[in-house]
């Protein structure tokens, strides 16, 4: 991206969070400095994937979890709020919104037994987060429900400066 996404939007993801979860924590890579909020750090690895910082939340969660990455700038806590209450009221060990097609896995709730699953999966060179998505239950809240109740593109998220441009022009 030529930036850091956390530089960028880590004070908006977490201002959107803090009304509706008790305790927000980074995870971010070994050897990183710690941000400005509770911070723990991935085992260290050789590979790029988001599986490990996943996979280090759930093995700190007393519990289940909200996994929110830090590259949707457009999250606002009604729509957190919204899938919090979802994933609570869910007997599934996933709670994955879609958007644009695409089941957003950094955007989810977890339950503590998908742990093992993924710890399976980076044991076996498996770095594929929708791949998990085959080895679990999951509910999925579908793109068109979320457009019904929120405005705007509150799960887009953003990996290029093509998509932080358009971002940008959103706001």
């Amino acid at each position: 991206m030529g930036q850091s996404k956390t530089t960028l939007f880590l004070d908006h993801v977490v201002a959107a969070a803090r009304p509706v979860f008790e305790r927000i924590i980074a995870v971010d890579r070994a050897g990183a400095k710690p941000l400005a909020i509770d911070t723990i750090f991935e085992e260290p690895h050789q590979f790029e994937s988001p599986a490990f910082g996943v996979a280090r939340a759930l093995a700190d969660a007393p519990g289940p979890s909200f996994i929110l990455a830090v590259d949707f700038p457009l999250i606002s806590s009604d729509v957190l709020a919204f899938l919090r209450s979802r994933f609570e009221a869910s007997s599934s060990s996933m709670l994955v919104p879609v958007w644009d097609g695409t089941p957003q896995v950094l955007c989810a709730g977890y339950r503590t037994c998908v742990a093992p699953l993924l710890a399976g999966r980076i044991t076996a060179g498996q770095y594929d987060l929708q791949g998990l998505l085959e080895e679990t239950e999951v509910e999925f809240i579908d793109e068109e429900t979320l457009r019904a109740q929120f405005r705007g593109e509150p799960l887009v998220s953003v990996n290029t400066p093509a998509e932080l441009a358009a971002v940008k022009r959103m706001r």
